[in-house]
């Protein structure tokens, strides 16, 4: 099976495939993936960049304007641009590779992430044979951060063989909008920052608006960020993992779910979870209606997963979730 489930990333960590400048812990090894920390080492950087076979020690000594020592707490302010390196590292097989997305509560939080390799070729994909350390920018966008060494924003999933793509079906996904009911939460403009290692801390009101439509459509308007839910609900059986894909640019101008990963268990009962979508206009505003597509989930297989799926055993944050704030929100 392409994925690798819990038991096979495990096999990686006793051959040293993956390891880290600290003791990997159990809650970090997911069902069919692995949550990335980060390290003391930080640095706010002048400009992002693309990668393109550069090394990242070139790209520091170009662009930093501050180290930043995550031993203590540290402030990353909204719209500005961080590089941390992070403590796992990798020396995958010439048959395994890597494809990295933001945790939930990060995209929740309007928080842009994404995985540079040295040497690499693209975002949030780490390329068959790789050995060496792991970096993420960081991007707050609606709200400033308190974060510390060993928290985790995003994490990573493994691949086995040429054909990751193989997909064994599809859904789409639309839009749930309710009118005269909350449908959707909008992030404040001005807010405090948010220490991401407090939970269920924060008042609600007093970083989101409420948007409670009078009919089954609202404007989505420019460059503000959204919290919504799916219509459909959503079940990825135990020999299953699911990512939602967004619809192209062309489809519609604004970007939807930077959290898109679903793992084995997901929504597994009679009925099904909603996913909840995170959406950003771009360049205009823009309608949005009730069951308008902004996605199609692809599921794939993946060796069944006997116990420890996504949900409330292993205390997974988000496995009985409607229209659902992150985790730090009361």
């Amino acid at each position: 099976m392409p994925y690798l489930n819990r038991k096979q990333i495990l096999g990686l960590i006793k051959k040293k495939q993956i390891y880290s400048d600290n003791s990997l812990i159990n809650s970090q090894i997911q069902p069919a993936s692995l949550d990335l920390t980060l390290s003391a080492k930080c640095y706010r950087i002048k400009a992002s960049f693309i990668p393109n076979k550069i090394k990242i020690s070139k790209v520091i000594k170009e662009l930093s304007l501050t180290y930043i020592d995550l031993n203590q707490n540290k402030l990353l302010e909204k719209n500005c641009i961080y590089l941390c390196e992070l403590n796992e590292r990798l020396n995958l097989p010439n048959d395994i590779m890597g494809k990295s997305n933001p945790k939930s509560t990060t995209g929740r939080l309007d928080i842009f992430t994404r995985i540079i390799t040295e040497n690499g070729k693209e975002y949030d994909f780490v390329d068959y044979n790789y050995n060496g350390k792991l970096y993420l920018e960081i991007i707050p966008q609606s709200f400033s951060i308190i974060i510390k060494k060993n928290i985790s924003l995003n994490q990573i999933r493994f691949f086995q063989g040429s054909n990751i793509e193989e997909k064994i079906k599809q859904i789409k996904i639309s839009v749930s909008i309710k009118r005269n009911q909350i449908t959707a939460y909008k992030a404040k403009k001005i807010t405090s920052a948010i220490d991401m290692n407090k939970i269920n801390f924060y008042k609600s009101d007093k970083y989101w608006d409420k948007i409670i439509p009078e009919d089954k459509y609202f404007i989505i308007e420019r460059d503000e960020f959204y919290i919504l839910r799916s219509k459909e609900t959503i079940i990825v059986k135990n020999n299953q993992a699911a990512e939602l894909e967004p619809f192209k640019d062309s489809f519609g101008n604004f970007r939807v779910h930077y959290a898109g990963f679903f793992d084995p268990g997901f929504g597994n009962n009679k009925s099904g979870t909603p996913a909840v979508l995170e959406l950003r206009a771009y360049d205009t505003p823009f309608i949005i209606r009730d069951g308008q597509l902004v996605g199609q989930l692809n599921y794939y297989n993946i060796d069944e997963i006997k116990k420890e799926s996504y949900g409330r055993s292993i205390k997974s944050n988000y496995f009985n979730q409607n229209l659902k704030l992150a985790k730090q929100f009361k």
